[in-house]
């Protein structure tokens, strides 16, 4: 009985943190040891969403739905997909960086930080925004993460492995906090990566 329970704890904690353990593809994120500050920044460029071929097919299909059931919610879904980039995603990777980092090795991370000498750049190729309706299924995300210099940004110090496949850990109600979410866990695979190779 505590051998098969032993198993089963290993398929639901350890395998899901192995496959989301950030892999390096080049470069040396050590660079990033004794540093106090750290920018970020998102990008989403070409981004893909499951299920359809291009972003653009998404927003289309979404927005025709809605707006045959209630004129004008079609187009403030469409709003809102974008301002959730800088109102949700970003916000929450950043709240979560900061917090999983232990008190010791802390570094203070922000969107166009200033003070930083490094900028790390999360750029989101794909996404699947998941659901919840009755039942659930959390979101994923496929970034490519890179750590270059402020001053010289085609200096790329750190490049993480591509794709990186994040899923996140819970599936709430709202689409936004759902994809949130997976920004969330990636954060927390970050902390993990900072806390290994950058004490």
């Amino acid at each position: 009985m505590r051998k098969a329970l032993c198993i089963i704890l290993n398929i639901v904690f350890i395998i899901p943190a192995i496959a989301q353990t950030i892999k390096t593809s080049s470069g040396d994120i050590s660079v990033l040891a004794g540093e106090k500050e750290l920018s970020v920044s998102f990008g989403y460029d070409n981004m893909q969403v499951h299920g359809y071929e291009s972003e653009s097919d998404f927003i289309k299909d979404k927005v025709r739905i809605r707006e045959e059931h209630n004129p004008g919610s079609g187009e403030r879904f469409e709003g809102s997909w974008f301002a959730d980039r800088d109102t949700v995603y970003a916000p929450l990777f950043i709240e979560h960086l900061n917090i999983k980092l232990p008190e010791k090795r802390k570094i203070n991370v922000s969107i166009n930080n200033s003070k930083a000498k490094y900028n790390l750049h999360v750029q989101t190729l794909w996404v699947y925004p998941g659901y919840n309706v009755g039942f659930t299924q959390p979101a994923k995300i496929d970034v490519v993460l890179k750590l270059y210099e402020m001053a010289n940004p085609e200096n790329i110090i750190w490049e993480s492995q591509s794709p990186l496949r994040i899923r996140a850990k819970t599936a709430p109600y709202k689409r936004e906090l759902r994809i949130g979410a997976a920004y969330s866990s990636l954060a927390t695979s970050m902390s993990w990566l900072l806390k290994k190779k950058a004490k």
